[in-house]
């Protein structure tokens, strides 16, 4: 009910009974966080307790910043529809997001999705109906989305002791060392190009998987990868 006041308590208590037990709950085994409203790269609990939000993977530009609300509920309050009709803002929107891109895409055109599952999601059917090959290379620990066709891409998942056994890898998907320069085999001058090595083999394993069934779509049709890998560990390749 709108205004009803509910304890931490009440809340976890709700949140357990009304939620699939998938959706995780972080430090559900010692003290949940209740977080009750944010600002910039803070968080703010019931008791008004601050906490410096180092996890958060929504907010990109900083919680409940003033130009993006203004925004949202500017626009929410004018229309919201879907991509049928046509209108100036997102005509703007698409060109300036292009103009940060180099050449050649810059020249190229958009999707606008709702989540970085569908957009990857995308980026595969796309790939596939470029090449016609649905082979796809990824790194280790790579995390690209909870649709079926991602979680296939995604050994964060699919490598887990706890995968459901229909959510294991795919046949078409090799995984590369994830290009750790900490913890990983190649720290020196020369480690970019020594993991590009794995990727380059992970590529002409596809081929030859291709070749021995003679299915030329299991060819290696896409490579995935991360610009900033959290899950294994704030990795920028």
């Amino acid at each position: 009910r709108s205004g009803e006041t509910l304890s931490k308590a009440a809340v976890f208590k709700l949140r357990r009974t009304l939620f699939c037990a998938a959706q995780s709950v972080s430090y559900a085994n010692s003290d949940p966080l209740l977080a009750m409203s944010g600002s910039e790269h803070w968080l703010f609990d019931e008791q008004g307790r601050v906490y410096l939000d180092t996890r958060n993977n929504v907010a990109h530009v900083g919680h409940a910043n003033k130009n993006v609300a203004a925004a949202v509920c500017a626009q929410v309050a004018t229309l919201n529809t879907n991509m049928r009709y046509i209108h100036p803002t997102v005509c703007l929107l698409a060109r300036a997001l292009l103009a940060t891109l180099p050449l050649p895409l810059s020249d190229g055109t958009v999707f606008f999705v709702n989540s970085g599952s569908e957009a990857n999601d995308l980026a595969l059917r796309l790939a596939r109906a470029h090449t016609g090959r649905i082979g796809t290379v990824v790194l280790e620990y790579g995390y690209h989305g909870h649709t079926i066709a991602t979680l296939g891409i995604s050994p964060y998942k699919f490598a887990s002791k706890r995968a459901h056994p229909t959510a294991r890898q795919p046949d078409w998907v090799l995984t590369a060392p994830a290009p750790d320069l900490f913890r990983g085999p190649h720290r020196g001058d020369d480690a970019g190009e020594r993991y590009s090595d794995y990727v380059r083999d992970a590529c002409a394993g596809l081929e030859r998987r291709a070749s021995l069934r003679g299915d030329p779509s299991l060819a290696v049709g896409a490579f995935l990868v991360e610009s900033g890998m959290s899950v294994a560990g704030v990795i920028v390749p």
